[in-house]
């Protein structure tokens, strides 16, 4: 059932919550630090702004009204922009480098892809599954290996591209932009059609252009960031991912109640919400090879963000 799943999950995360308080009191990770250099404060505040504001999102999902969850909506991204504000205003514990989000540099340019794109994806993970097997009988384990298809593909592609040589990595960013998109629009289509083999080829281009602009997006990011603000842009990609991906979960569920969700779940009510649930995020995967397309004309000069 659904509530073994989550069960297994919660598990799970009780399991690798162990394991870290186990090897964080080992004498190699307790052992004082040699530099004078004092321990970085924990950003506290600025986690607390980003928790609040992902709750926010996702409570105006919850019994859906105009004005009571576009209030919370709009509170919450003003608490993500707060959230950014306050990362800047603290240099020695920041999450994110300078020029987060400003294209006149490949380091914004490439984290607004990664904001777009973490975002524009979840869905299908989220809702696919429920939705399948909702309208079209679809057996949950069909469902899974799919997922499972796309999690191989972005290996498999990210192996076989990793050689490329560098005069070829930004075209090789832009292609696995435009494979997202293409993944993201096609499930627009094919999941309120319920063909599977188109839905496995939306999953592997999805999973697969991931795999081929990661690697390489990454390594513009780091590159193109200030000297001293590197190790703090290498560590920004995946945190970068993971708010986009608990925003993305949030959208989708207001989305998803908007759509019917909210009054059961019956084949009516997945209909309405697979024909809305991924059109709604088409403008983000476009916005992503836009951040793309910048990253093409502008990672020729990597060092710009430094000066």
């Amino acid at each position: 059932s659904w509530r073994w799943a989550v069960g297994i999950f919660t598990l799970g995360g009780i399991a690798v919550a162990i394991a870290s308080l186990t090897v964080l009191n080992t004498a190699g990770a307790s052992r004082p630090q040699t530099t004078g250099d004092a321990a970085p404060p924990f950003p506290y505040g600025a986690l607390a702004c980003l928790a609040v504001s992902v709750v926010l999102i996702a409570t105006a999902g919850v019994d859906i009204a105009l004005l009571r969850s576009s209030l919370l909506l709009c509170l919450g991204l003003v608490g993500l922009a707060l959230f950014i504000r306050i990362d800047a205003l603290k240099p020695r514990s920041r999450l994110f480098p300078s020029n987060l989000f400003s294209w006149r540099f490949p380091v914004g340019a490439g984290m607004t892809m990664v904001a777009a794109f973490s975002v524009a994806t979840c869905s299908f993970g989220i809702y696919g599954p429920l939705l399948l097997t909702t309208l079209h009988d679809i057996p949950l384990l069909t469902s899974g290996y799919i997922i499972a298809a796309e999690s191989i593909s972005w290996s498999i592609l990210s192996i076989l591209v990793a050689n490329a040589p560098p005069e070829r990595e930004r075209s090789i960013i832009l292609v696995g932009a435009l494979m997202i998109a293409f993944g993201i629009a096609g499930f627009a289509y094919t999941i309120p059609a319920g063909s599977i083999p188109l839905i496995l080829l939306c999953a592997l281009l999805q999973g697969g252009g991931f795999g081929v602009a990661w690697p390489f997006l990454t390594r513009i990011i780091v590159a193109s960031a200030a000297p001293d603000e590197q190790t703090i842009a290498s560590a920004a990609v995946p945190t970068m991912q993971r708010i986009g991906y608990a925003v993305g979960a949030a959208i989708a569920g207001i989305i998803a109640n908007a759509s019917g969700f909210s009054e059961g779940l019956n084949r009516d009510a997945a209909a309405s919400v697979a024909s809305w649930l991924y059109l709604a995020f088409i403008p983000l995967g476009v916005f992503g090879c836009l951040a793309a397309m910048r990253i093409f004309s502008t990672a020729n000069r990597p060092r710009l963000a430094a000066g």
